[in-house]
């Protein structure tokens, strides 16, 4: 069976499931609209309370320490712009909809708490880069390894031997993934992407996270940052010393990157526990703790 095949069969399982809330699918048609508004926004958010009550919650939390109370997704919308609003209702619309998906493997707080720390190093080394829309990497590697949720409520016995390898590095485990399943978690998060509309610039990051030479563009700077993010993750949870992580990643991503290593490394510092643990507890709360 192709990859293609395989990916087609993983997604019709999961569909319903993985469907985004309507007020995301809502706000990326206002935002495609030339006459958009702020009271746009807050009109179609309103339609889902839950999402938000998320949405103000990570606009309150340590990830931005505003002074003053957001009270209201028109004054959020105001501070942050559309964009970031965006961002925040994919995050949350994300969080919603695929932690419903169940797995023996990995506890879902610990795949969330994994995700946001991920997603902080890839913002932090943009913004050591000096990056403008460092916040868009934070968000691509928060939703990175979503595809692995699919897999492992799929095929739980081959995700455990391909789990097996991941001190060899992810390439190895997405190596493995491939020869046992007939795809890998990278590559299901793509498609899911493409399902969802999201941006290209996130299709095209979740395609070529391993190689991110082989894409054109200014995208493949941050696609080469967002890989160094990873690669620091996989590795911490490895137990891994900062120098064997650094070593795994090949030396012309860096320089794809326009980086050098102790870049990581600072990013990995900047990555406080505090704002992990602050954005993961909005991630994972339930709707009905937030009434």
């Amino acid at each position: 069976m192709s990859a293609a095949t395989k990916i087609d069969e993983l997604l019709y399982d999961s569909l319903e499931s993985l469907t985004l809330p309507d007020v995301y699918v809502r706000l990326r048609e206002v935002m495609d609209s030339e006459n958009a508004s702020m009271d746009d926004i807050a009109e179609i958010m309103s339609l889902d309370p839950a999402l938000t009550a998320r949405v103000l919650r990570i606009a309150n939390s340590a990830f931005y320490g505003f002074r003053s109370k957001v009270d209201t997704v028109t004054r959020a919308a105001n501070i942050l712009g559309v964009q970031k609003i965006h961002d925040l209702v994919l995050a949350a619309g994300v969080s919603q909809t695929v932690s419903s998906i169940s797995n023996e493997l990995m506890d879902i707080d610990t795949f969330w708490y994994r995700s946001v720390h991920c997603g902080f190093m890839a913002q932090a080394i943009a913004e050591g880069a000096g990056m403008r829309n460092a916040e868009s990497l934070f968000v691509r590697g928060l939703l990175h390894d979503i595809g692995h949720l699919v897999l492992f409520s799929h095929y739980p016995k081959e995700c455990r031997e391909a789990l097996a390898f991941s001190d060899e590095g992810l390439e190895t485990r997405l190596y493995e993934e491939h020869q046992k399943i007939g795809v890998d978690g990278l590559q299901l998060t793509a498609e899911l992407s493409r399902i969802w509309q999201l941006p290209k610039s996130f299709i095209e990051s979740f395609q070529h996270l391993m190689r991110p030479e082989d894409v054109t563009g200014s995208n493949a700077r941050e696609i080469a940052m967002l890989h160094i993010a990873v690669q620091f993750s996989v590795g911490i949870d490895s137990d891994l010393l900062i120098d064997d992580i650094v070593q795994r990643i090949r030396p012309p991503i860096w320089r794809l990157a326009e980086l050098p290593p102790e870049v990581g490394v600072a990013a990995l510092d900047a990555s406080t526990m505090e704002m992990v643990d602050a954005m993961y507890l909005v991630l994972t709360q339930s709707e009905g703790m937030m009434a």
